[in-house]
């Protein structure tokens, strides 16, 4: 029992830490099953989704207010800068009843993040640059599950403050590093974006001892970008952005993502929007799909202050 607590517990802080990184996985506003559109056969054998991963998806609310300042020189080559990001999670379930599958118990699941991270940035060449980030996470996790089911309730004792109805936090470090490569391409912008990311920390204010774990997440991302300029409209500019990112994976958040690596790939419209308000740099509007992964699927997305 101490070893399914402490894999779970494990899993939930490192998979908040995936989950609300936009820069490793895009969930959308509206998600569908991209079989429904192409012959996935045809491609190969590659999961694009099915039932299930579409249904975690659709259980899943993830919404984020980043912040981050205004580089700082610290030299001709070296710009410093800071970042902030408070994020909430949100999923829910049915446990579905042992003998009356009508006593359907819905549990919850809720997260809360606070990150923050200082940057360094130094420009090695015209086109190549590399940043150093020392951060970390503040993360407080709920669980909340309501019994309808007889067989389920008569084992309250052991589940109650163990696994189900229970409140901990965690507190993680997570220093990275990040190597980009910018040229063009017929007069285009590319980009091709590599980024390491290690966090380690400890779960705090836990309610029982089983849930006092170390858990640890490495995420290697390697993106290529290319950005399509298009005519202005309302004299903003605004550009097509195409996008292919690998993300393998390490740790105690392998087994809750169903995978050690996985795709997306990702298109999006985005336009300037400097009269707004100051904060919003550009919106837009796009779609991503997921492959390989316990969140295989397709997704229609928001887009706000992305890289022009």
């Amino acid at each position: 029992m101490r070893r399914v607590v402490e894999a779970k517990v494990s899993g939930d802080v490192t998979s908040a830490i995936v989950l609300t990184d936009a820069n490793l996985i895009t969930l959308g506003i509206v998600d569908f099953d991209p079989n429904a559109f192409i012959d996935v056969g045809a491609i190969g054998d590659i999961n694009v989704g099915d039932a299930d991963s579409l249904r975690r998806r659709s259980q899943l609310r993830n919404y984020s207010l980043p912040w981050e300042s205004q580089p700082r020189e610290l030299d001709r080559d070296w710009l410093v800068s800071s970042a902030v990001q408070f994020s909430y999670v949100h999923s829910n379930d049915n446990i579905i009843g042992i003998d009356d599958p009508s006593l359907i118990s819905p549990i919850e699941d809720t997260i809360y993040l606070l990150a923050a991270e200082y940057r360094w940035r130094y420009h090695l060449s015209p086109r190549w640059q590399v940043v150093f980030g020392a951060g970390g996470q503040l993360l407080w996790l709920e669980n909340n599950l309501e019994y309808r089911d007889p067989i389920l309730a008569s084992q309250r004792a052991l589940l109650d403050g163990i696994i189900v109805n229970t409140r901990y936090g965690a507190v993680m470090v997570d220093p990275n590093v990040e190597f980009t490569y910018t040229s063009e391409l017929f007069g285009h912008k590319w980009e091709f974006i590599s980024a390491f990311r290690y966090a380690y920390g400890r779960t705090v204010l836990t309610d029982n001892g089983a849930q006092s774990v170390s858990p640890e997440v490495s995420r290697f991302s390697n993106t290529l970008i290319f950005h399509y300029g298009l005519p202005s409209v309302w004299s903003r500019r605004n550009e097509l952005i195409l996008q292919v990112k690998r993300v393998d994976l390490s740790g105690d958040v392998v087994d809750p993502m169903g995978t050690r690596y996985y795709y997306e790939l990702g298109a999006g419209w985005i336009i300037e929007t400097p009269s707004l308000a100051a904060w919003i740099e550009n919106i837009g509007l796009g779609i991503t799909l997921n492959i390989n992964s316990g969140l295989s699927g397709g997704g229609l997305v928001l887009l706000f202050n992305e890289p022009l």
